[in-house]
């Protein structure tokens, strides 16, 4: 397709699905016949080297997710331009999210002021003092015709929790939750292009999103003592879920503004337990301050709706403070600054963004969020 274009119309274009640069030609098909294969070479060794790269930074550390679910991967599919590659995208995101705080509403507490809240003589109570979770996601997309688009996610997930428990006698403690790890649940989407003011570097642009996510990881770890482990902590949720989005871009380049709207309508999972609805929208604007560098910064707004144990295989709020239903459910705002680099004569680049919250309000106690690190390798062909 692009190609084709290309040859039309003697130009060529760097790939990117925001700022692509105008080339001049005099012979366009000799240039894409020099160049094709030493692109397709350079392409191959840059797949290999984002993948080495952000395994190993995987396997280094051992913590972050949060609340920021699928939404996070599909901003990063939008932002690198993987679902718009003329024959195959391909990208690889890793998240690291620390939680440490614990709102009461929007008021912060301690973990002991939890426990002198909740905990009952007689009886034991447990309080998370800092939560950690990874995901490294595999992003692959590929294009039907000039209109639809598939895309795959396949998410592996690595999740940590430090605790502070007291015992019936009124004895404090602090544990550690054995980790748990694996694959997530993988999610397939299919993008229809409503609207477009040009086949390259548009001014204009309108995509609506489908798709599902599937019951892949496990949701039924258990811990030493043969209760579930916290619904949260899991690795999947056992449902068959809808996903909605819809992006829409405005260029001025070299700024280019984006709204990206984003709907996760949950069901019942197989063991009973359903997480609360997710609805999402990012304000997003770009600046390319080189032909290599472009500047970022994000506006993300979550909610997220109440979770429901319905046979109650996950519950356990007299004792502790993630196992009650009535303690989910969150109003977030990130702002999410950022930084991408485009490689040289390659399509791929590399896209690095840090999360912070500026507005977290919860139902009842809740960990919240205190830092994400983004971290995207992309390439296409």
């Amino acid at each position: 397709m692009l190609r084709q274009f290309v040859a039309r119309h003697c130009v060529t274009f760097r790939d990117s699905s925001q700022f692509p640069r105008l080339v001049a030609c005099n012979d366009v098909k000799d240039f894409i016949m020099a160049s094709s294969l030493k692109t397709n070479i350079k392409n191959k060794f840059l797949t290999g080297t984002i993948l080495s790269t952000l395994l190993l930074i995987s396997s280094m550390q051992a913590r972050a997710l949060g609340e920021c679910g699928l939404s996070c991967c599909l901003a990063g599919a939008n932002s690198s331009g993987v679902t718009l590659a003329e024959n195959f995208g391909f990208a690889v995101q890793y998240e690291h999210s620390d939680m440490q705080t614990i709102l009461n509403g929007t008021t912060e507490v301690s973990p002991d002021a939890v426990l002198d809240a909740n905990w009952v003589p007689g009886s034991m109570y447990s309080v998370p003092t800092k939560m950690t979770m990874e995901k490294l996601s595999f992003i692959g997309a590929r294009p039907l015709n000039e209109r639809w688009t598939m895309m795959g996610i396949v998410p592996l997930l690595r999740n940590n929790m430090d605790m502070r428990m007291r015992n019936g006698a009124g004895m404090t403690m602090d544990m550690s939750m054995e980790e748990i790890a694996g694959l997530g649940d993988i999610s397939l989407l299919a993008f229809y292009t409503a609207y477009t003011d040009a086949p390259v570097r548009p001014t204009e642009r309108l995509t609506l999103g489908i798709g599902i996510k599937t019951p892949t990881g496990k949701n039924d770890e258990l811990t030493a003592s043969g209760n579930y482990v916290h619904a949260m902590m899991q690795l999947g949720s056992g449902s068959w879920d809808g996903l909605f989005t819809l992006n829409y871009m405005r260029a001025f380049y070299p700024l280019v503004t984006q709204v990206n709207a984003f709907y996760h309508l949950t069901t019942e999972g197989d063991e009973g337990y359903e997480f609360g609805d997710q609805a999402g929208i990012d304000l997003v604007m770009r600046y390319q301050t080189t032909n290599y560098v472009n500047l970022g910064i994000e506006l993300n707004m979550i909610k997220t709706q109440q979770d429901t144990d319905h046979d109650g295989k996950y519950s356990r709020p007299l004792v502790s403070m993630v196992d009650n239903t009535a303690y989910t459910g969150l109003t977030s705002v990130l702002l999410t600054p950022g930084v991408q680099f485009r490689i040289p004569e390659t399509t791929g680049s590399i896209e690095v963004k840090y999360q912070t919250p500026v507005y977290q309000k919860v139902n009842g106690y809740q960990q919240v969020l205190d830092a994400r690190w983004l971290v995207t390798g992309s390439v296409s062909f």
